[in-house]
């Protein structure tokens, strides 16, 4: 009789708790729709009926408001967020001192489940070979290339559940076969998603053709006479800082008072974005040490990459990268807009490009710039952009290893904000492709990215 008075009693509280649960959801969403945001752009407000947070959602992004009270939340800077009313209704918010209006337009809500029609029941899950399309990557049935598949859909049916939030999607190629192709929260294989700072490898790329073509002598020329013409006025100029050179930038060997997430450092990637131009913000920050004594991450670095080739080649490198990069790989929907100044504070110069079409960029790299019998990027590049001391950069690329079972496995990886992976594994004849929406995590949560647990939990063991 207890036993069923208890059973009873922990039936009601979690029958409350969803309910509370819902209840919270619907007051929700009255705050939702679209609203004035900075730099003349727009966000979205939407409720998610996962986890019943208020998502802002900028530019493809989410980024959560965790609820005070009634019209008050923290945004992610844990700075208020005030909606403002008239009749009941919401008529805008303010935030950081500025006010923005609620507008009429209509926006398509995103999608919160993983999969909406297998969530909850992923064991219904059933691994399909991916679709030949024709576009240059073969295919092949995972469970022909991978001692372990049962691993690999074990992680799916994880990602289909919840486990891990926010992945996007998940491709694996495997000896030369694309054998996973996996999308998820409304994704599909025809979605260019935004890379955040994976871009920058391929800036390096784009680079490397430049060079290639003598329109830069080489990765070991100064870097500052490239710029002269544009800044007559470059700060802390000293000896030190004339013999910084392409190469230095290229693997953030730079020894500027440059580190992304270093709140002390001047040329942090928040301090970069409040400026007017990235670039000649970071041409402009004091040497802190020798160049090429060791390396900091700093974003500002790609960004003159990326501005150097367009001085290099009179052209605008989105232009540049059309014509020697994507044209030739037969990447044709993409996104990507490069302008190195607050204009693009909101969408952060990110190439917006489809998974498959990484898979193509990373495969091409590990053939040793190689597409289909043409060779995009010179051997030579490619050969110098891997050749990195371990866990350091090579440019742009980064050296990522894990451990198991005392065993090493080495990656060359481009990462970006959010869950953006994208790794090279030689010794494995092997590319790892992510995309996901965890922006921001590690700020946020303290926690990595899924991809950081699902690739040595599920993906390499399943190998072995």
């Amino acid at each position: 009789m207890k036993k069923r008075i208890l059973l009873m009693h922990l039936t009601l509280i979690i029958s409350c708790t969803m309910s509370d649960e819902q209840s919270h959801y619907h007051r929700l969403l009255e705050y939702e729709g679209t609203y004035e945001y900075i730099n003349q752009s727009t966000l979205t407000l939407e409720a998610s009926e996962l986890d019943t947070i208020l998502y802002a959602v900028i530019d493809g992004a989410k980024y959560p408001l965790e609820y005070i009270s009634k019209d008050t939340f923290l945004n992610n800077q844990e700075s208020p967020v005030i909606f403002h009313r008239a009749d009941n209704e919401i008529i805008g918010y303010r935030a950081d001192g500025k006010t923005f209006k609620h507008l009429d337009t209509p926006f398509n809500k995103m999608e919160f489940l993983p999969r909406r029609k297998l969530y909850g029941h992923s064991e219904n899950y059933e691994y399909q070979v991916p679709e030949f399309l024709g576009d240059g990557l073969a295919v092949g049935d995972i469970e022909e290339e991978i001692k372990n598949p049962s691993l690999i859909f074990n992680m799916i049916r994880e990602t289909i559940d919840g486990t891990y939030r926010d992945v996007n999607s998940i491709l694996i190629v495997k000896n030369d076969k694309l054998v996973l192709e996996e999308y998820f929260y409304g994704y599909d294989a025809d979605t260019p998603h935004p890379l955040r700072s994976a871009t920058k490898p391929f800036i390096g790329g784009i680079l490397g053709i430049a060079i290639d073509q003598g329109l830069i002598k080489s990765e070991k020329e100064n870097i500052l006479p490239f710029f002269t013409s544009m800044y007559s006025d470059i700060a802390h100029i000293d000896e030190r800082k004339k013999q910084l050179t392409i190469e230095h930038l290229l693997m953030y060997r730079h020894g500027l008072d440059c580190e992304n997430n270093n709140p002390e450092s001047r040329g942090n990637e928040y301090s970069m974005m409040q400026s007017e131009d990235w670039v000649k913000h970071t041409l402009d920050l004091p040497m802190v040490k020798e160049a090429g004594e060791s390396s900091s991450y700093c974003t500002g670095c790609a960004l003159a990459i990326g501005s150097l080739v367009e001085i290099t080649t009179s052209e605008n490198i989105e232009t540049f990268a059309e014509e020697h990069l994507f044209k030739p790989m037969g990447i044709r929907n993409y996104d990507w807009t490069f302008e190195p100044n607050k204009s693009s504070s909101t969408t952060f110069n990110t190439m917006k490009l489809r998974p498959r079409d990484l898979a193509k960029l990373a495969k091409m790299y590990k053939d040793g710039g190689m597409w289909n019998g043409r060779q995009v990027i010179s051997k030579n590049w490619v050969d110098k952009t891997f050749h990195m001391d371990t866990g350091d950069y090579g440019f742009l690329w980064l050296h990522k290893f894990f451990t198991i079972d005392g065993r090493r496995y080495n990656s060359y990886m481009a990462s970006g904000n959010g869950g953006q992976k994208i790794n090279i594994w030689p010794e494995l004849d092997m590319i790892t492709v992510f995309t996901g929406a965890n922006y921001n995590s590690y700020q946020l949560y303290g926690k990595t990215t899924p991809p950081n647990e699902m690739i040595p939990k599920f993906i390499l063991p399943s190998l072995e």
